[in-house]
C-alpha cells in the first residue's frame, strides 16, 4: 500500500495524502479528515523514518540505559515515556549492557533517524569524546553529572544529602557502627555517595567500614562475607542503591539472620519494589518521575537552542521496617 494507492481512492493529489499526516494544519479540517479515514480503512500509515528524511527531523527520542534488569532503570524508562509522550515524541529504549561500544552505535543511529535529542543514563561517566565524535554534544542530557563540561545539560538528584538524610536516620535510632556497602563505583553520583558516607563517619568521629565483594563473588554473598569479618560486626548498613540492599537483605535471611533485628539496612534509590520488599525498604527517595520529565524539557531547551541547565532534585527518606533502635 503506497501514498499513491490513498491519493487515487480519496480522489485527492498525493501531496494533500503527505501534508495530511506530515502537516495537519495546512490542510483543511474536512479533507483531512476524509483522507485520514480512507488511509485507515486501507490499512496505510506513513513511514516515520521517509517523513524523518523529508523533514530533516524527527520524533524519536533516545533513551540510552545501560540496563533494566535493574529497577531503577526500567522506572526511569517509563517515566521518560511517559513525558516524552506528553510532549509529543515517541521515546526508544537503547539498552548497552555498559558497553561504551553499543553507546556509539546507538547515538549513529540517533544522527541518521534524525532524532532532535537523546537523554542518557550512564553507568560509568559518561565519554565526552564520544559525544564531541558523533557531534551529539549539544544535544544529549544527561541523567547524572558530567563535571568535565558545563555544556551538557544534566539533571540528577543530590547524593551527598541522601546519604547524610540516611546517616542521621541511623544514628537517631542509636547507631554508632555505620556501614557503607557501594558496589560498582563509576558514575559521578555513585562518587558523590562514597564521598558523603566518608565525611560522614569523619563529621562524627566514627570509623568507616566499606563492605565490598570480590569481583568474582556474587553481590550479596560478598557484602556479607565482609559484614561477618568484622571485628565490631556494623549494626547498619548504607547500601549505595536499592538493588544492592535486596541483594544483601536476601543473603542475611538465607543465613538465618534478621534485617533489622540483626542489622538495619537503608537502601537508596526509593523503588516501588521497597514496598514490597521483606522487611519493607528504608530508603533514600529519588524523585525518578521528576527526573525523566526533566530530562525532556531540558531536551526540548536544546531544540530551542536555550543555554545548558543543570538540575539538582532533592532527596526524601522513606521510613519503613528494614531500620530499627539498636539494642543495647
Amino acid at each position: 500500500m503506497s501514498i499513491d494507492d490513498v491519493a487515487e481512492a480519496a480522489g485527492v493529489h498525493r501531496s494533500t495524502v503527505s501534508r495530511a499526516f506530515s502537516r495537519p494544519d495546512a490542510v483543511r479540517a474536512a479533507t483531512r479528515e476524509h483522507v485520514l479515514r480512507v488511509a485507515s480503512e486501507l490499512g496505510y500509515s506513513m513511514n516515520p523514518l521517509a517523513q524523518a528524511l523529508r523533514r530533516g527531523s524527527s520524533n524519536l527520542v533516545p533513551l540510552i540505559v545501560p540496563d533494566i534488569t535493574n529497577p531503577f532503570f526500567a522506572e526511569l524508562a517509563r517515566a521518560t515515556t511517559a513525558a516524552a509522550e506528553a510532549q509529543g515524541y515517541q521515546l526508544m529504549l537503547c539498552i548497552t549492557g555498559g558497553d561504551t561500544g553499543q553507546t556509539a552505535g546507538y547515538l549513529t543511529s540517533m544522527r541518521s533517524m534524525y532524532s532532535p535529542f537523546g537523554v542518557v543514563a550512564p553507568s560509568t561517566r559518561v565519554d565526552l569524546e564520544a559525544l564531541r565524535q558523533y557531534t551529539f554534544q549539544n544535544r544529549i542530557v544527561v541523567i547524572d553529572r558530567v563535571e568535565d563540561d558545563p555544556s551538557v545539560p544534566t539533571v540528577t538528584v543530590d547524593s551527598v544529602l541522601g546519604v547524610d538524610l540516611a546517616f542521621e536516620h541511623l544514628r537517631g535510632l542509636g547507631h554508632t557502627d555505620i556501614a557503607y556497602a557501594p558496589g560498582i563505583i563509576g558514575t559521578y553520583t555513585a562518587q558523590d555517595r562514597w564521598d558523603a558516607y566518608h565525611r560522614a563517619v569523619a563529621r562524627h568521629g566514627m570509623s568507616p567500614v566499606v563492605l565490598e565483594a570480590a569481583p568474582d563473588v556474587e553481590l550479596g554473598a560478598g557484602i556479607v562475607d565482609h559484614w561477618l569479618r568484622e571485628d565490631v560486626r556494623p549494626t547498619a548498613v548504607i547500601a549505595s542503591n536499592d538493588v544492592i540492599a535486596f541483594a544483601m537483605i536476601s543473603e542475611l535471611s538465607s543465613r538465618g539472620f534478621s534485617v533489622p533485628a540483626d542489622v538495619s539496612v537503608v537502601g537508596f534509590d526509593g523503588l516501588e519494589l521497597g514496598a514490597r520488599f521483606s522487611p519493607r525498604l528504608t530508603s533514600v527517595r529519588q524523585p525518578i518521575t521528576e527526573l525523566g520529565r526533566i530530562a525532556i524539557e531540558l531536551g526540548e531547551t536544546l531544540i530551542a537552542d536555550g543555554p545548558p541547565i543543570h538540575v539538582v532534585l532533592e532527596p526524601s527518606l522513606l521510613i519503613r521496617s528494614s531500620t530499627q533502635k539498636r539494642h543495647s
